[in-house]
């Protein structure tokens, strides 16, 4: 068997740590713990596989959760020395605590943990229990065991308990292009490795993976040129390739950041953009490491049941990673980065059958769910893509939503209530209504904004006003709008979620949230006159409001309902509220 993480040898055979560094010894002898390589993120949603009964669990190729005593069947990768297996475990013990074990190998290393959720199960007699739910992503430079009915028993361990002894049945991936019968379907892959130079290295075609080995002579030139704003790392497109790597020595990656120039890794139309200082290389300086960056088409297909009637796969799907190598052993992958990723995805015309590319957007795999999750996205008609900015890798795919509610029939904001809602900013009050013409609550258009900015929600929400709960549903988006500066509470102390909001309060925070989108602008005192002048009502407007309702209209966000009538005292409707974000959006650039 081949050494999978270096130093990393227990007395009698090759071992892999996943939670912890080393399991108890038989003799119940705890050994010294590692922390987890990935924090989980509660996910109050998360469906449980596992009970008291049985409290760990494997998810098979289909989808279907495999228990103590049975075999799990899972798919390896096109070179057969990895494969993704998603767990889930019941304890009352810290998510530190658990450990997988290849009985015959040894324990998995934490750092092949890709995702990890969890969700408090419940109270028994006096003792929390959680649920985790993580992938593990075992690369084992061996190659893995495929074909027979019983590759490898994985035990899942809490606290040195067994909860789960599982059998995994490994097989290598279907071959591509289809096809069958007679004597077979010819392979879509070259049969010989082709090798092409490129101004950053050289690239290496085999089988269906395309490899740039980045050569550090070349990467000098471009540092030296002043006009090179950022080093580009292509793999060019090839028949049949559905994968590509770079492999970067770290201590190249960090010279570039140095000369502060963008690292852009690009294949197939996807283009991965990292600012100076992204990558931590810090932790692996001096370890004669390499960075390896993968982009891989994966068969959409498979997805299709989790995509849903509502959305439509406009392409491929593709998986990132960014690993790292250290001697030819896979030190596991960099999981999180220092400032967003710029992430450009193409998209096909031919798969919206009918939507509007203005629905498109960004989706991620969730793995724990088994579903699609919205992250965002512009879209580039042009160039047939959609650009977002990610925080973490995973499965992406540009994806249609189409979303309408029955009450939006006729209705004046009918097709900027469906756009907002392809871009899950704006939702129903059920999931066939709306309610455009209901009165529009403080906490709800704090909602509204806090998904508009794309602003991730604040769990620390408690304390911040005293009538906003932790546990309300509104309180991490009002704590995330606040501690943007988007909304402001009252002298004493409360929010007041539940309270009708005005058209002028509106176009305050709407104003504020033009400032946020990188859009400030100022009106001279005779300008916001000018602007008013057009409303016979403008002398109703309050002082505290008056330049921001000016430059609201300016800006052509907010219009009166009449022609000369602003009504800013009056209760906005869902539908001004959410035509309103849509206007900004527009505003700052991102429609």
């Amino acid at each position: 068997m081949g050494l999978l993480y270096k130093n990393r040898t227990l007395v009698g055979n090759i071992s892999l740590v996943v939670f912890l560094t080393f399991l108890a010894t038989f003799t119940f002898g705890a050994l010294p713990r590692t922390a987890a390589a990935v924090t989980p993120t509660e996910d109050s949603s998360l469906v449980t596989h596992v009970d008291l009964a049985d409290p760990a669990a494997v998810k098979d190729k289909d989808g279907n959760w495999v228990k103590d005593g049975g075999t799990a069947k899972l798919v390896t990768n096109a070179a057969g020395d990895t494969v993704d297996i998603t767990v889930q475990v019941l304890t009352p013990d810290s998510f530190d605590n658990i450990v997988l074990e290849i009985l015959g190998i040894g324990n998995l290393d934490p750092s092949g943990i890709t995702s990890a959720v969890y969700k408090v199960y419940g109270e028994v007699s006096g003792t929390v229990y959680y649920v985790y739910q993580f992938v593990y992503h075992w690369v084992y430079s061996a190659g893995l065991n495929t074909g027979a009915a019983a590759d490898y028993t994985l035990n899942i361990y809490s606290n040195s308990n067994m909860l789960a002894s599982i059998t995994l049945d490994l097989e290598a991936p279907p071959p591509q292009g289809g096809g069958g019968g007679g004597g077979g379907t010819p392979s879509p892959y070259p049969a010989t490795t082709d090798t092409v130079e490129t101004n950053t290295g050289t690239v290496t075609t085999a089988g269906d993976t395309s490899t740039l080995k980045v050569d550090p002579a070349k990467i000098d030139v471009l540092l030296a040129d002043p006009e090179v704003k950022q080093v580009e790392l292509a793999v060019p497109a090839a028949a049949g390739v559905d994968n590509a790597e770079v492999l970067v020595a770290v201590e190249q990656l960090a010279e570039i950041s140095a000369a502060g120039k963008d690292v852009v890794v690009s294949f197939g139309g996807v283009e991965l953009t990292f600012a100076p200082g992204t990558l931590d290389l810090a932790p692996f300086a001096g370890q004669n490491a390499t960075v390896k960056f993968e982009i891989s088409r994966v068969d959409e297909s498979r997805f299709s049941g989790a995509a849903g009637a509502a959305l439509k796969i406009a392409g491929a799907v593709y998986e990132i990673n960014v690993r790292v190598l250290a001697d030819g052993v896979d030190k596991g992958g960099i999981h999180s980065f220092n400032k967003p990723v710029t992430v450009e995805l193409p998209y096909d015309p031919a798969g919206l059958a009918g939507s509007s590319e203005d629905r498109l957007g960004v989706y991620r795999y969730n793995e724990a769910a088994g579903a699609w999750d919205y992250v965002g996205g512009k879209v580039d008609k042009a160039n047939k893509s959609v650009t977002v900015a990610l925080s973490s890798f995973s499965k992406y795919a540009v994806m249609a939503y189409e979303k309408t509610f029955a009450d939006l029939a006729g209705h004046w904001s009918r097709a900027d209530v469906e756009l907002m809602a392809a871009r899950h900013i704006a939702r129903g009050i059920t999931d066939t209504t709306f309610g455009p013409d209901l009165n529009i609550t403080r906490a709800q258009f704090a909602a509204f904004i806090q998904r508009a900015l794309n602003l991730a929600e604040d769990r620390n929400a408690a304390g911040r006003f005293a009538d906003v709960q932790e546990g309300d549903w509104f309180a991490g988006a009002v704590a995330a709008a606040a501690k943007a500066g988007l909304v402001k509470g009252y002298e004493d102390g409360a929010f007041r979620p539940g309270q009708l909001i005005t058209r002028q309060e509106m176009a305050v925070m709407v104003t504020r949230a033009l400032a946020f989108g990188g859009k400030a602008a100022a009106l001279s005192p005779a300008e916001v006159a000018a602007v008013l002048a057009g409303f016979s009502d403008a002398d109703e407007i309050g002082d505290w409001a008056r330049d921001a309702a000016a430059l609201a209209v300016k800006e052509s966000i907010v219009q009166g309902r009449a022609e000369d009538l602003y009504v800013p005292a009056s209760n906005a409707t869902r539908a001004e509220g959410v035509v309103m974000l849509k206007r900004l959006l527009a505003a700052i650039g991102v429609l």
